[in-house]
């Protein structure tokens, strides 16, 4: 995510608790929700966005500038549901929303409102996902006019209408078949915007196959990149390139698709593939195209048949709360995580969570942020840095685990403490630049110790999981 200059100049002259379906044991914080084996039952749903009518108040786009509001709509934002059980079971959910990030009082939201129905449907698990889409309307309040909480309150209610009504619809939507995991390397389609210049080509894929072959199919599809195709000076509304796979999985294979964003801290991006000279819309469209093309070549025969085991475990964890801009933006009322007194540089800590889903052999990690892949891969750490997720994971048995970021929370940039700058005059507020560093990730981030303080509470998730 990207901040205004103007944004921070403001600030300067200016001068987590989480509820939902999951049992969380109050003392230890954190929980193990085991849905058994028998027989994988899945189900997708998505719903529109709307956008709000009347007199509601401006809609700003997210991700770049303040105060610029949304111009026209390319493809209406959605939030997709998919429901997971074993034998219909507990079951969990998984809810991938096209905006650039939700803060952890909204996902409280999302889990609050769903309360009835998962005491219904046996689901123990409420989990939301963000695409982190640069072209959707602002859903944290970063990107109104300087100062201002640029979330809009009816268009965040039609959010909460829209989570609610894909889970009930993948719930009805529910039916047996199996998992089927899948990879491919892509080529020659992201970039690092920092040093050192590191990131996962791999394009992941579970392929969920029902038995009743005239039910559609479902593609959990994960890829370490920002979804803005689009770029800066975009104004119109859009998924970017996760609607773009979206619809193109559709209308070649009729299979649905739910997008999970991987390691993309860094800042990792997708590169300028127009065919001509660089057009946003044209950018969009070849982006989505090859990727699905990519996601095309993973054959049956290539793929691993996953057993139908479920299982989820969730962890609190508390980040000391470095980053003095983040106490203004929760002063302005924009930032709606849970702090609480503690050791850090402002005097406070942050309250957030992680969790491990266990699907067969594929683990998926549950990320409150956007992780720079040097934590998940170990390529590159340094002294002071905490073990990498990958090893964490191979650690506990774990035979296959994908990140997915900006899972249940918003903590900015998740960065290695051993390329972690702050300028000295004013942390957290001015960026370190010159000499080919820039570390504008900083300014967006909690705090130096919060990648380590994810490692440990990834280890315990991981941990609870083992068979």
């Amino acid at each position: 995510m990207k901040i205004s200059k103007e944004f921070i100049a403001a600030v300067m002259a200016a001068a987590l608790t989480l509820s939902g379906c999951t049992a969380v044991l109050p003392d230890a914080g954190y929980s193990l929700a085991d849905c058994g084996s028998g027989t994988w039952q899945a189900g997708f749903a998505a719903a529109p966005i709307h956008l709000p009518g009347g007199s509601t108040g401006p809609l700003y786009i997210a991700g770049y500038q303040n105060g610029a509001e949304i111009t026209g709509v390319l493809d209406t934002p959605r939030a997709s549901a998919l429901w997971l059980d074993v034998d219909g079971k507990q079951g969990i959910l998984l809810i991938s929303v096209d905006c650039v990030a939700l803060g952890a009082d909204t996902v409280a939201e999302i889990r609050a409102q769903l309360s009835d129905f998962c005491r219904e449907s046996g689901c123990v698990s409420v989990n939301v996902i963000a695409t982190h889409t640069h072209a959707g309307i602002d859903t944290l309040g970063l990107w109104g006019p300087v100062g201002v909480d640029g979330k809009n309150s009816a268009y965040m209610e039609n959010l909460l209408i829209a989570c609610k009504a894909a889970a009930e619809g993948a719930y009805a939507d529910r039916t047996p078949g199996e998992f089927r995991f899948g990879q491919v390397e892509t080529e020659a389609m992201q970039f690092d915007s920092r040093e050192p210049q590191h990131y996962d080509e791999t394009l992941y894929q579970l392929r969920f196959v029902p038995s009743d072959k005239e039910h559609n199919g479902i593609r959990i599809v994960s890829y370490a990149a920002h979804a803005e195709s689009l770029r800066g000076d975009n104004t119109l509304l859009s998924r970017d390139y996760p609607g773009v796979m979206a619809d193109l999985i559709m209308k070649e294979t009729g299979d649905d698709m739910l997008f999970l964003p991987a390691s993309i801290g860094g800042l990792i991006m997708t590169r300028d593939l127009s065919t001509d000279i660089f057009y946003a819309e044209d950018n969009l469209k070849t982006t989505g195209r090859l990727l699905t093309e990519y996601l095309m070549e993973i054959e049956e025969s290539d793929e691993t048949v996953l057993s139908p085991e479920l299982a989820i475990s969730r962890v609190e964890f508390d980040a000391a709360m470095d980053n003095t801009m983040f106490m203004y933006y929760k002063a302005l009322g924009i930032l709606g995580n849970t702090i609480t007194d503690g050791e850090s540089a402002t005097g406070y800590i942050v309250r957030s969570e992680v969790s491990a889903l266990r699907m067969g052999d594929v683990t998926l990690m549950l990320i409150p942020g956007e992780l720079f892949p040097e934590l998940e891969s170990g390529e590159g750490l340094g002294a002071g840095d905490p073990e990498s997720l990958q090893k964490i994971a191979a650690d506990a048995g774990i035979k296959t685990a994908i990140v997915v970021g900006l899972a249940n929370d918003e903590l900015g940039y998740i960065i290695p403490p051993s390329d972690f700058v702050v300028n000295e005059e004013a942390p957290f507020i001015l960026r370190v630049e010159g000499g080919g560093e820039d570390h504008y990730e900083e300014t967006n981030s909690v705090g130096i110790g919060t990648a380590a303080a994810i490692a440990d509470a990834m280890k315990l998730a991981l941990g609870l999981l083992k068979k």
